[in-house]
């Protein structure tokens, strides 16, 4: 079914191009934005597998007050969506700070929420109408001179935006009145879905910063939103305060539960985990799940499960033989227990991937089931295929006498990167495939994936999906030489299907389309799909209201309230 938009006509949320990638706090945080260097696990619940998947307490009365300390492994990023690239940062911009035009409901279909309306002129254009009682902390009201000067600065490539794929077939704005704006674009089905993930920045405080000078602007570590939430303080590396905003309309929630919530840079996981147990924070972003397990039973803590966009997997460099073979590629990930690795590894949480397109998605087809772990059949590939061990070492040989001998590239100091690529490697052994480990420091393994020469076999990473479908910088043929085709796939029927498919807002006949490619990519494997991870958290029990989703982990922010009897320590901040 089509998704309602606003009171607008339908239109499916579906993309185009996969936008420059949002990525989440790890060692590599300025590299590429949706790709995510394997290993930055997040820490899962205190019981067995599904005990808690949101919130505790279901049926108290919220209150207002109180802080909530968050903790996170790395700073936040600027604090302007026209700079921003850090994915932690972009969600407390959109779900804490400002407001996007519209946003996704929990059935991902759009909503108005700074505009109170919109209209679709067809499929060429829409008019967007403002609530005119939304204020800037600093008391000017927001208006649709803000809309054009973010959607100006957005399309100018001067500002190097980041999600500038979102707006590229749109053209032309007009301002109709000081709270009514027009704006006309090519016919494509993903028309709208920008305006969820970009909000509306201040014309009067930036207007006077040229767009390159834009990431060195003085507001971007002193914002000023429009948000339920307001900037109070930031100490770099160390902490960003936001205070309740009592005067945030009460048709979108109106005052926040929470008096503040405070991100904190703590770096190492252990010493995070050691604030959580006593007290001094809430809510830990990023830690061990050994850790996680060993905690005191007592504790007052409690874990969320909380669906995630993310995958991991295997990119095979189809520039390099065998890996051109897409049968060669199937027979290695026939040969890898995934499911083994997801149990030893993650405890279980997770599922088997089987292409692109994630479980949430409505072009999902579940009806396609993970290749499974089949090391006989991975053998007669290799067999037809004419792989032999000829001198009996173990190793299997070509028909040229050249050995099955390849090297998998990881980030160095992972060590979920490194158990993993140890588990790949002891199960392609046991085929006659020898793989060896090679680490590399984050940005330079990031400059030999990305560079057109493609310097390297494999590697394995983690990529979060889009809420659109976004394959055309991964897998067209068009691409090539773009940095994100770094396993240099070339599918005729897949390019036709990448470029058709986006154009069609109506999922019943795209559906069958979104089909026939993962059929494709299952039988291809230009990547081993892996696995799709949840997000796994630790929160103190005190938190109340932390519905979590896919949309992200602080889509509910706003709802958060703690049981006021329990405080936050001094070593957190003070209520």
């Amino acid at each position: 079914m089509p998704s309602s938009t606003g009171d607008g006509g339908p239109l499916a949320p579906v993309r185009t191009r996969a936008r420059p990638a949002r990525f989440f706090a790890t060692d590599a945080r300025r590299l590429a934005c949706t790709l995510l260097l394997v290993g930055a696990l997040v820490a899962f619940g205190c019981g067995e597998r599904g005990e808690e998947r949101g919130d505790a307490g279901a049926g108290e009365q919220p209150g207002y007050g109180g802080t909530v300390v968050v903790l996170g492994p790395n700073d936040l990023d600027y604090a302007n969506s026209l700079v921003n690239a850090e994915g932690y940062t972009a969600e407390l911009l959109r779900f804490a700070l400002f407001l996007p035009l519209i946003r996704y409901d929990a059935e991902l279909n759009f909503e108005p929420y700074l505009a109170e309306g919109y209209e679709l002129l067809g499929d060429t254009g829409v008019v967007f109408r403002l609530r005119q009682n939304v204020y800037w902390h600093d008391s000017v009201k927001t208006s649709a001179h803000d809309v054009l000067f973010t959607y100006e600065r957005a399309k100018d490539p001067a500002t190097a935006f980041p999600n500038a794929d979102y707006f590229a077939k749109w053209g032309a704005a007009e301002i109709i009145d000081s709270f009514t704006i027009r704006f006309r674009f090519e016919p494509h089905a993903d028309a709208l879905a920008g305006w969820a993930f970009t909000p509306i920045m201040p014309r009067h405080l930036l207007k006077a910063f040229a767009s390159k000078d834009l990431r060195n602007a003085p507001f971007n570590k002193n914002p000023v939103g429009n948000g339920p939430f307001k900037f109070v303080s930031y100490q770099a590396n160390d902490r960003w305060v936001f205070e309740a905003n009592p005067s945030f309309p009460q048709e979108l929630g109106g005052r926040p539960y929470l008096d503040r919530l405070v991100w904190r840079v703590v770096p190492e996981n252990p010493a995070q985990l050691t604030e959580v147990l006593s007290g001094n924070a809430d809510l830990m972003i990023s830690t061990r799940a050994d850790q996680v397990k060993q905690h005191d039973p007592a504790a007052d803590l409690r874990g969320i499960i909380k669906p995630s966009r993310k995958y991991d997997f295997i990119a095979w460099n189809g520039k390099r033989p065998p890996f051109d073979n897409p049968r060669v590629r199937k027979a290695l990930t026939l040969a890898i227990d995934r499911k083994e690795i997801l149990d030893a590894l993650r405890g279980g949480f997770g599922e088997l991937a089987a292409g692109p397109i994630a479980p949430f998605h409505w072009a999902f087809d579940a009806s396609l089931r993970p290749l499974p772990y089949d090391t006989a059949a991975a053998r007669a590939i290799l067999t037809e295929l004419g792989f032999r061990d000829r001198n009996g070492d173990g190793i299997l040989e070509d028909e040229r006498g050249k050995r099955f001998v390849f090297s998998i590239t990881i980030p160095a100091g992972v060590d979920f990167s490194r158990d993993v690529a140890e588990m790949v490697r002891a199960d392609l052994e046991a085929v006659g495939v020898r793989m060896t480990t090679r680490q590399l420091e984050a940005n330079t393994l990031i400059g030999d994936i990305f560079s057109p020469e493609r310097r390297f076999d494999a590697t394995i990473l983690r990529w979060e999906a889009d809420f659109r479908i976004g394959l055309y910088d991964l897998f067209h043929s068009a691409a090539l030489n773009d940095p994100y085709q770094f396993a240099s796939y070339s599918n005729p029927e897949v390019d036709r299907i990448i470029d058709q498919a986006p154009l069609i807002s109506d999922r019943e006949r795209a559906f069958p389309m979104w089909k026939r490619l993962q059929e494709i990519m299952r039988d291809e494997q230009p990547w081993t799909f892996m696995f799709y991870l949840p997000e796994l958290y630790l929160m103190r029990e005190r938190v109340r209201g932390a519905d979590m989703d896919i949309r992200g982990t602080f889509v509910n922010v706003q709802r958060w309230w703690v049981q006021s009897a329990q405080p936050v320590t001094a070593g957190g901040a003070a209520d």
